[in-house]
């Protein structure tokens, strides 16, 4: 391997973990308001251009695959995401 591909991987690795690891913060943060707002009654189903998107699909995500991934990082992997942090 050349050493400029491996200095792309590299870079392309950091950049995705970054990525990652930015849109794992916003999902946590996304849980709290989610219940600051009691969004569970009080959040419409989307219109316009999130039509077709339920809230309740919104609060899976947000919660029950945020919540998986917290489970991942709880056992570990968050020391080694941040080793990569960009």
């Amino acid at each position: 391997m050349s050493d400029t591909r491996g200095a792309n991987f590299i870079s392309t690795a950091r950049d995705a973990t970054t990525e990652f690891w930015k849109a794992y913060q916003v999902m946590l943060s996304l849980q709290q308001e989610w219940n600051a707002q009691d969004y569970s009654n009080n959040l419409e189903d989307g219109v316009d251009g999130n039509s077709g998107v339920l809230a309740a699909d919104v609060g899976a995500v947000i919660f029950a695959t945020a919540d998986a991934v917290k489970v991942l990082m709880d056992a570990g992997h968050s020391t080694n995401v941040t080793k990569l942090l960009a």
